[in-house]
């Protein structure tokens, strides 16, 4: 191969830069490749921000001394679940009405997606855009149930006080409850606003929408072990298995971002 020729010609570096952020960050659509107005991209960030809002307030009360663990749990899970019902809801309450989204006619044959026009930053089209909703009603309660378990458990998981019983270092805690923090918001854009895009191949094939919740599972799975060790040797025990599966949550976003290849 000539040494004058690219790796990615312009087109596939333009779907490099499109595709990347949206597998790595589980769905939110960052970089479009057409000009869409601002608030579009302001409605993802703060959509993928809310289990971190919610989760912190939790927290805040717990580091304050105000509530228990448990009750922090419950109390984060129990804003989750009812934030995912209201954005759920506001999602079919657009489907439900008789605007659509306007596509603009594109002469580029290897377009990736069609090109939209809005015209609100909380019209119909825009919500319909931002969140596609789900295709049964059953899951729409299921998915919602789960994020609030999710976004409780990962409260409880992040605890600042619990991950420097783990470490007892302040940089470390830090860096472990941000970066889990993140881990937790990709995972709930899955179940409450749209899907991954590395699965999108097979949404057609997914009648039962099983692909939204394989990210949440893997969370699950680290939590579920943590929890089941602090609730058999005690809340304040520190083990070498949680600290390794502290730091190999935060590893997940590695095999999802490998999954964009």
């Amino acid at each position: 191969m000539s040494p004058d020729v690219p790796l990615l010609n312009d087109y596939k570096q333009d779907f490099f830069l499109k595709r990347f952020p949206q597998t790595v960050l589980g769905g939110p659509r960052l970089k479009l490749g057409y000009c869409a107005p601002p608030y579009i991209y302001v409605h993802q960030i703060v959509l993928f921000l809310v289990p971190w809002i919610l989760g912190g307030i939790g927290t805040l009360l717990y580091q304050l001394g105000i509530l228990e663990d448990y009750h922090t749990a419950a109390l984060s899970g129990g804003l989750m679940l009812f934030t995912a019902f209201v954005i759920q809801f506001t999602s079919l309450y657009a489907r439900n009405k008789s605007v659509t989204v306007e596509r603009m006619l594109t002469t580029d044959i290897l377009a990736e997606e069609d090109e939209h026009e809005f015209t609100g930053c909380a019209g119909a089209e825009t919500i319909k855009f931002l969140i596609p909703g789900k295709k049964h009603t059953a899951n729409t309660v299921f998915h919602s149930v789960l994020a609030g378990l999710l976004c409780g458990l990962g409260t409880w998981y992040l605890l600042p006080h619990r991950i420097t019983l783990l470490y007892g270092s302040a940089g470390g805690t830090v860096l472990l409850f941000v970066f889990g923090w993140m881990t937790l918001c990709i995972g709930e854009y899955s179940l409450i606003v749209n899907t991954p895009t590395e699965s999108a191949t097979f949404q057609t094939q997914d009648a039962y929408e099983i692909t939204p919740l394989l990210r949440p599972v893997y969370i699950f799975f680290f939590i579920s072990i943590d929890l089941a060790h602090s609730v058999t040797f005690g809340y304040d025990s520190i083990s070498f298995t949680g600290q390794f599966l502290t730091k190999a949550s935060l590893c997940i976003c590695l095999h999802w971002i490998h999954k964009s290849f």
